[in-house]
């Protein structure tokens, strides 16, 4: 049986850096207790050593899972952010002050790393009519020509242009890839009872990759049939 250990609620989280995309969050595994139950009540932690990421992912979290009709409550509001590494006494501490506020759940969300892949965006060739009738030089209507104003219709019109093809330069881009690791603890009895481990791509900044995340993991909790509001 595998019991709830709380990490520090300051550890390692490196701010989502910006992007040039959307963030785009997949769940690529999970796991469920057979025994697991559905739950009214939850305490969201997100351990960031970076007070605004921790406090937006939670926030988004919240929201997501109040609207299943369910108690919410952050891990910022009842420990204050600080980026000191906690004593096993202060660790221990949180630990049995988060098990006595009566909650039914404890979701721990954490970044276990990210990669960064530099890849080359190829070059384009465009295409665009460029006129080079009246007025370019050469056509001349002061020189014998036929007057200006479009004498020859549409194909005269035609006749007398040219097309041009432009190109773009290539250039590098870096793609980001975040891999976190989601777990909800039964808080009376600390026994983990679900897990996912999920990838956010290209974040293009923490406000979007908090959001897309969140999203992303209520749902898969609710579906896992865990989430139990009326």
């Amino acid at each position: 049986m595998r019991k709830f250990i709380l990490p520090s609620i300051i550890i390692f989280f490196t701010i989502l850096e910006s992007c040039s995309s959307t963030a785009i969050t997949h769940i690529t595994a999970t796991w469920k207790d057979p025994e697991a139950g559905k739950y009214k009540d939850f305490f969201v932690a997100v351990l960031s050593k970076n007070k605004v990421a921790r406090s937006t992912i939670e926030k988004d979290i919240s929201k997501r899972l109040k609207k299943e009709k369910v108690q919410v409550a952050r891990s910022l509001d009842f420990f204050p952010h600080s980026e000191k590494i906690e004593t096993p006494e202060e660790k221990k501490a949180a630990v049995e002050k988060i098990q006595g506020m009566g909650h039914d759940a404890i979701l721990v969300i954490v970044v276990i790393k990210h990669t960064e892949e530099n890849r080359y965006v190829q070059g384009t060739n465009s295409y665009a009519p460029t006129p080079v009738g009246v007025g370019s030089g050469y056509y001349n209507p002061t020189k014998g020509g036929p007057p200006a104003g479009g004498s020859y219709g549409a194909f005269g019109t035609y006749y007398m242009d040219a097309s041009s093809s432009y190109q773009t330069q290539g250039y590098y881009e870096t793609d980001k890839t975040y891999f976190l690791e989601s777990r909800l603890f039964d808080a009376k009895t600390a026994k983990l009872v679900w897990s996912a481990q999920s990838e956010t791509f290209n974040p293009a900044d923490i406000g979007s990759a908090s959001g897309d995340f969140a999203a992303v993991l209520v749902d898969a909790v609710k579906k896992a049939g865990l989430v139990g509001g009326k």
